[in-house]
Formats: C-alpha cells, sequence, structure tokens
C-alpha cells in the first residue's frame, strides 16, 4: 500500500514537471522556468534553494557512505581493526570516507560530460539488473498471507503515509534512513 501510494505521488510529481517543461519553450532547470514565469529575483532564490537543497542531500549521502564504510570495518572485515577504524572515525563529527565520497564525486563531474556519463550509466544498469532480478525473485517467493491484513492496525494511516514517505525518497534516489541517521548526527 505505501509502495503505491508513493507511486502515484511520483507520477504526479513526474506529470507536473513534464508539463511545465512542455509549456516553457526553453530548456532548462528550475532557475530557468522561474526566470520565464516568475522574473530574476525569484529566479535566483529558487537556485540557491536547489543548490542548499543539493548540497544538504549530497553530506547526508557522503556521511551515510562513511559510516557504512566504518561500519563494514568494524564488523565484517576479519580481524582486529581499531586503529583502522579510529582514522576513519576520528569522532568530533568528523568523517573523512565521506569527504573522499563527496571528493571524488566532485573530481568525476570535473573530468567531464563523457566520463560521467560512463559512470552513470554503469550504475543505472546495475541498480536496473538489481531491480529486475529482485523482482524475480519476489515472484518466486510470493505469499499471498503477507497481504492480510492489508493495512495493519499496529501501524494505522499515519504509518502508512510515513512509510509511503520513505518508498517516495527511494523512488527519487534519496536513502531516507540515511538521511535520517545523518542528520540526527548533526
Amino acid at each position: 500500500m505505501t509502495g503505491l501510494i508513493a507511486g502515484i505521488s511520483s507520477l504526479i510529481s513526474g506529470a507536473c514537471y513534464a508539463e511545465l517543461a512542455g509549456r516553457i519553450p526553453t530548456a532548462g532547470s528550475t532557475y530557468a522556468y522561474a526566470y520565464i514565469a516568475m522574473g530574476e529575483l525569484p529566479a535566483v532564490i529558487a537556485a540557491a534553494c536547489l543548490t542548499l537543497e543539493y548540497l544538504v542531500s549530497c553530506a547526508a549521502v557522503a556521511r551515510s557512505w562513511g559510516d557504512k564504510v566504518v561500519e563494514w570495518v568494524e564488523k565484517d572485515l576479519p580481524g582486529d581493526h581499531e586503529l583502522l577504524v579510529s582514522y576513519l572515525d576520528p569522532g568530533y563529527n568528523l568523517n573523512p570516507c565521506a569527504f573522499v565520497v563527496s571528493a571524488a564525486s566532485t573530481i568525476l563531474l570535473l573530468l567531464g560530460v563523457q566520463e560521467s556519463k560512463r559512470i552513470t550509466n554503469f550504475f543505472t544498469s546495475t541498480k536496473v539488473l538489481l531491480v529486475v532480478f529482485m523482482g524475480a525473485g519476489g515472484l518466486f517467493l510470493f505469499k499471498g498471507s503477507n497481504f492480510e491484513p492489508i493495512l495493519p492496525a499496529k501501524f494505522g494511516v499515519s504509518g502508512i503515509f510515513r512509510g509511503a514517505t520513505s518508498s517516495f525518497f527511494g523512488f527519487i534516489g534519496m536513502p531516507i534512513r540515511s538521511v535520517r541517521e545523518s542528520i540526527a548526527r548533526l
């Protein structure tokens, strides 16, 4: 049920962007759309807000990746790695792995469009293959009893919408759990 709500929300959001792009005869982004619709000052404000949104979300995702590396070294890597963990997670809300992820992404973007496109295509293809694999696996492991009850009383309507929110962020590529954890650490 939550996936259905999130899917419908994503579809409506995409339709709004498509309609807006169809009505404005220029290629562009939020800045171009706001500039044509409302003028230069609102466009600059919209671009600044979008830049801030990307900054915060990228920082949260980079921090999440850094924390996952530390967790992997602590729990899954065989042997004692206290010294390595102390370098990877020195405390003081610093995370060197998050810096490395951010720096590598920036360098990739600075290398040019072709290199960024190749990396993006590789990861997109990998994600599509994983989704197909999980979908096929889900067909083999399907149990109708998992749909009883369709609206669990334990979580109620607010729980369903909370789950739909998390699923919606999943559709747009934002790991909400990681974002919540990273924001909680700040």
